[in-house]
């Protein structure tokens, strides 16, 4: 096969987990991976762990999506490397694990969940090869979490469920919004995710922050659509989607989910096979639409 007819692919947060287990299915099916960790170490740990599977078509570089400066390093060893991609996963993401909710303990997990993706995708945008069958592809990898059913404020409720005429601007505001409520000790009059629910759930409060982060980066995700349909001539096309892996037993979930990580990367990597046209720009779990 001759470099031309090859495709590459980028896959964030990648050394455990959903994310290790993307890297896998797509490199067996013969796709060269770049798999991207922030730990160096656990990053090559994990490229070994698939070489020894006989998967040789997978490379590593450090990427930590809360710097500017490493995606920036990525995009450049990237267009070095290979001239282009085909697909990004975004699939970085982290929880809070102190059940205190402050600026300090919620700034981390949007840094990563939302300002990460939208940084890495930026940067790695004008990557994305304009020959790629099918179209070229932005894949993030959300949460059900992420629905618009877990927020309290109608208002962004109506907003938000206007997928169409989404912008990245109101979504920047959205969360720097979440972010001052958290500041003031005000989420719950600010009508943010299910507040009342979080307090008695298995995992407490911080699910609130997480939940916050999803909701924007599906709601990126549509932003994103909206902006690339909007650029006439552009001679590139690049489809987007967002999916839920579902319950999948990770270091993330303290291993109580009831789904493997092989079942976990179903979707994502059938979104990056196959790009249904039907669905671009929307919200997926079990290969199917589904509400945001």
């Amino acid at each position: 096969m001759g470099k031309e007819a090859e495709r590459y692919v980028v896959v964030t947060g990648a050394n455990k987990g959903i994310g290790f287990g993307i890297v896998r299915q797509l490199a067996k099916e013969g796709i060269t991976v770049v798999l991207t960790a922030r730990d160096a170490t656990r990053g090559n740990v994990a490229l070994e762990s698939l070489k020894s599977q006989g998967l040789h078509n997978v490379n590593f570089h450090p990427l930590d999506v809360a710097s500017q400066e490493s995606i920036l390093a990525l995009a450049e060893w990237l267009h070095k490397t290979y001239g282009g991609i085909d697909i990004l996963i975004n699939n970085a993401g982290i929880a809070n694990a102190d059940k205190d909710i402050t600026f300090e303990t919620v700034k981390p997990v949007l840094d990563t969940n939302y300002f990460g993706v939208k940084n890495v995708t930026k940067a790695l945008l004008p990557l994305l090869r304009d020959d790629t069958p099918g179209g070229a592809r932005v894949i993030v990898v959300a949460s059900i979490f992420g629905q618009l059913k877990h927020l309290e404020n109608k208002d962004y409720v109506k907003t938000l469920s206007d997928r169409e005429h989404i912008t990245e601007d109101f979504v920047d505001s959205f969360v720097n919004h979440y972010l001052k409520d958290v500041v003031d000790g005000s989420q719950k009059e600010g009508g943010w995710p299910n507040w009342t629910d979080w307090v008695n759930s298995p995992f407490g409060r911080p699910v609130e922050n997480y939940s916050v982060s999803k909701v924007a980066v599906i709601a990126y995700v549509s932003a994103l659509h909206n902006i690339l349909v909007a650029q006439p001539g552009s001679g590139k096309k690049i489809n987007v989607f967002s999916c839920c892996p579902g319950f999948v037993a990770t270091d993330q979930t303290n291993n109580m989910g009831t789904k493997t990580v092989e079942e976990g990367a179903d979707t994502p990597v059938w979104l990056a096979l196959h790009s249904p046209e039907e669905g671009i720009g929307k919200f997926w779990t079990e290969r199917k639409v589904v509400d945001f």
